[in-house]
């Protein structure tokens, strides 16, 4: 079988219709790949013949990667011909191409910790009662003590508390370097139930992030929110620039 297909480009020098060879099974509305030059294009089939064109040495296609029904052919080439397009142009409306997916990789907060440690057997006498003191109380509680005091302790111990009543809970850390051993510390306690949030992520980080909070009561870490927009206008400010 032999296929009239338009290539879907913009240059209207080749606006017309190409010749391919197709498979037996091809019918008007394929979305194929074709040689085209020295490169490659879309292309819909517009039409099926027994045999090409006189003089034609028809090139065969190199994939079938979609479909769209020939009621759409036909709408596409009116639309074409009524407006002065090309049908190219008309043709790519009803079959736009898909985007191309992003590389599948691990959460964030999985790439980015650094190892955890286990639970404690026991608390000091001081934690249990800092753990019970937030727990209970209402409002807002500042938690001194020196370096290697166990302060990170009681902070996870009272996200387990709200985790366990249903609800999520924020974890801030002042700077981004600080972020990977406070991931490896809460992911070793709640696995993957940590998201994470901070102006290094990219925006579609960030989307899949957001998505992942709304769906699971989750521990999020990030960095406070003025540092996140600093970094956002200054992204913003060297696109303009450029």
């Amino acid at each position: 079988m032999y296929a009239s297909v338009y290539p879907l480009v913009t240059a209207r020098a080749v606006a017309r219709e190409f010749t391919y060879e197709v498979p037996d099974d091809v019918a008007v509305g394929a979305i194929v790949r074709v040689p085209f030059g020295r490169s490659r294009a879309r292309g819909i089939v517009v039409s099926l013949h027994d045999a090409p064109p006189d003089g034609v040495d028809a090139r065969p296609i190199e994939a079938v990667i979609g479909e769209i029904p020939a009621t759409l052919v036909e709408l596409a080439l009116w639309i074409a011909d009524y407006y002065g397009s090309t049908p190219a142009r008309a043709l790519a409306l009803v079959a736009p191409e898909t985007p191309k997916r992003r590389k599948e990789q691990s959460p964030p907060a999985e790439r980015q910790e650094l190892a955890g440690e286990a639970e404690p057997l026991q608390l000091s006498d001081s934690q249990l009662a800092a753990v019970e003191r937030i727990v209970k109380g209402d409002g807002n509680f500042l938690l001194y003590g020196a370096t290697g005091s166990g302060k990170t302790e009681v902070y996870l111990q009272a996200c387990a508390a709200m985790l366990e009543r249903g609800f999520g809970a924020i974890v801030l850390v002042p700077e981004i370097a600080l972020a990977p051993q406070t991931v490896g510390r809460v992911r070793a306690r709640f696995g993957d139930r940590v998201a994470i949030l901070h102006s290094a992520l990219t925006d579609a980080e960030r989307r899949d992030e957001r998505k992942r909070t709304r769906r699971r009561r989750a521990v999020v870490i990030g960095e406070p929110e003025r540092k996140i927009d600093k970094c956002r206008r200054e992204r913003l400010r060297d696109a303009l620039d450029q």
